[in-house]
């Protein structure tokens, strides 16, 4: 039986106008409190030995769910006296944890497929995996680094120093392995998992795994988040990011869409939006499609631009679009270039590959990494390369007319519209929708 440990202790004081004094994780969300959802999540995937951390008036969170079998559950309940942080709680009560648990916090609502994201875990044989997914409000969060593995890096704790950051934040849902917690003492007494158990299991060289979703997950901890969560559930929002669901996306090309066409950009000084293109991809993060950018990279298998820097330079990108409110959900790039001839190119990367646009490889691979629907989803270039793509796709498409403004142009091809400049396609997309 797997095991899922809820972090229900807290107090929720941001809350207590409309919460009438209840612990936060009791927070009634459209005629049930939050901590039901999460047994319910809990159970739909199988965690049904579910260990409560509580503290805070932990009498009413024991009233209403008992021992659990109302919901399917077996829920045991670990008392917390004197309050030591997330982390404090967790070491505390491993004595009474499996070999393999799964963490959820108490005041945060989510509809995600727990059971991939514990498949994940396995697969990747980490000390813990993290849920991560990028958010629109990335300069207040705690944003975490990976590589190309998937492991992460480094953690960037609220308020990060300056510097750009890859938008990908900590959702607080975790798998642990209980042997990676052992040896591990924390110096404080009251303790957090994101801001001081992680940064000590990486010093520790702890194997940390991101586990990457656009599914729906939001920390519900003030009225206002509170107020969007239900007008979320409300609109469908919330069942329309589920792993299962198909979903639409709007393909971007970056240079000359997203940001200046400087002809090979290879510093993060070249990098700078296009005006409008903050406003533009947020209309379509609030519209519920996802945003993919799919992006052929040639200056990497030129050598001018390394994986590190064209990293540091898509971290500029996600910054200035976090300032906002504005994500992408998936970046995919082609590293890769055919023709030889450049000093200093890297031989294994000088293919004729399939992701390389025209042809359709990274559009491909985000429909299987995201169950998109290609046939409901559109395509935003300023080149014909990125019509041509979206044509050998069967995707929609918008030739804008920033960057390269289709200068590049075939004749034998046509994008079902042209727009004066990203804004402007985005506009055009959501009104097709609507029809």
């Amino acid at each position: 039986m797997r095991q899922v440990v809820i972090l229900a202790g807290g107090e929720g004081s941001r809350l207590r106008k409309i919460s009438n004094g209840l612990p936060k994780p009791m927070t009634n969300i459209l005629g049930k409190p939050l901590l039901h959802y999460l047994i319910e999540q809990s159970v739909k995937y199988g965690m049904l030995d579910v260990k409560l951390l509580v503290s805070y008036k932990q009498e009413v969170i024991r009233e209403y769910f008992a021992d659990g079998s109302k919901y399917g559950a077996n829920i045991q309940y670990i008392s917390e006296d004197v309050p030591r942080g997330t982390a404090g709680a967790l070491i505390d009560a491993l004595p009474q944890l499996d070999n393999q648990f799964m963490v959820i916090y108490g005041d945060t609502f989510l509809n995600i497929d727990l059971e991939s994201m514990w498949k994940f875990h396995q697969s990747q044989s980490c000390d813990v995996s993290i849920f991560l997914h990028p958010n629109d409000h990335p300069y207040d969060s705690d944003l975490v680094e990976i590589d190309s593995n998937l492991r992460v890096k480094k953690i960037h704790n609220y308020p990060h120093e300056k510097g750009w950051r890859q938008n990908l934040v900590n959702a607080a849902v975790y798998v642990f392995n209980k042997e990676s917690l052992k040896n591990v003492f924390l110096d404080k007494v009251k303790s957090d998992i994101a801001k001081d158990l992680f940064p000590l299991m990486l010093d520790l060289n702890k194997d940390i795994c991101g586990y990457l979703s656009t599914e729906y997950i939001k920390d519900m901890g003030t009225p206002e988040r509170l107020a969007k969560l239900e007008l979320d559930i409300n609109s469908g929002r919330v069942r329309a990011l589920e792993k299962q669901a198909l979903k639409s996306a709007i393909f971007l090309d970056r240079d000359g869409t997203i940001n200046k066409e400087v002809g090979h950009l290879s510093s993060i000084d070249q990098f700078e939006l296009i005006d409008g293109v903050g406003e533009a991809i947020k209309r379509i993060n609030a519209s519920g499609i996802l945003v993919v950018v799919a992006t052929n990279q040639p200056v990497v298998a030129r050598g001018e631009v390394s994986d590190l820097l064209l990293r540091k330079i898509h971290n500029k990108m996600e910054t200035l679009l976090g300032s906002y409110g504005a994500y992408i959900d998936r970046l995919y790039y082609c590293p890769h270039h055919p023709d030889n001839g450049f000093e200093g190119e890297i031989e294994a990367l000088k293919v004729d590959c399939d992701c390389r646009k025209p042809k359709n490889g990274m559009f491909l691979q985000a429909k299987k990494d995201l169950n998109i629907d290609l046939e409901a989803s559109w395509v935003v270039g300023d080149s014909f390369r990125d019509i041509d793509a979206a044509k050998n796709t069967g995707i929609r498409s918008v030739l804008v007319q920033t960057g390269h403004a289709g200068r590049d142009g075939n004749n034998d091809i046509s994008p079902n519209f042209f727009a004066k400049d990203l804004s402007e396609a985005v506009d055009m997309i959501l009104k097709e929708i609507k029809k």
